[in-house]
C-alpha cells in the first residue's frame, strides 16, 4: 500500500505511524520489539492527535516486528476500538491469536493493509460519532 492522503505522520526512530480519519497504520522497522516505552510514546501521540475520537489501530507486521504482550495493558479499548494485525507468516498468525486474548475490543488478522483498512473503515463508520472532525 502506498501511504498517502494521511492527516498526520509520526516519524520515530523505530518506524512510522500514519494517521487517517478513523484509523492509524503502524509501520515499524524490522526486528523492533514494541515494549512499554515504545507503546507509551505511540499511544500518547495518538491520544493527543485524536482526542476522544475512537479509532482502529492497524499494525502492519509484514516486515517483522514483535509486541511485548504487556503493552496491551496500556491500550484503552474505549478509544482504540479495534486492532487489525497484518502478517503473512504462520508465526505472525499465531502471535496475533495470542494477542487477541489480551485485548477486549474488536480484533482482526489480515494478509494485507488494504483488507485491514476496509475492515477499519466499515467498523468505525458504524459509529458516526467516532470520526475525526
Amino acid at each position: 500500500m502506498d501511504f498517502k492522503d494521511y492527516k498526520n505522520l509520526f516519524n520515530y526512530s523505530f518506524g512510522k505511524i500514519y494517521c487517517y480519519d478513523n484509523y492509524v497504520v503502524g509501520q515499524l522497522h524490522t526486528d523492533v520489539v514494541v515494549n512499554n516505552e515504545i507503546a507509551t510514546k505511540i499511544l500518547n501521540d495518538i491520544n493527543e492527535f485524536y482526542g476522544k475520537n475512537k479509532i482502529v489501530f492497524i499494525s502492519n507486521r509484514e516486515f517483522g516486528h514483535a509486541v511485548d504482550p504487556k503493552v496491551y495493558k496500556l491500550v484503552d479499548s474505549k478509544m482504540i476500538v479495534g486492532i487489525a494485525i497484518i502478517g503473512t507468516s504462520k508465526e505472525q498468525k499465531m502471535q496475533a491469536a495470542s494477542e487477541q486474548s489480551l485485548y477486549s475490543g474488536s480484533f482482526g488478522y489480515f494478509n494485507n493493509v488494504e483488507s485491514a483498512v476496509e475492515w477499519a473503515s466499515s467498523f468505525v463508520s458504524e459509529n458516526p460519532d467516532s470520526l475525526l472532525n
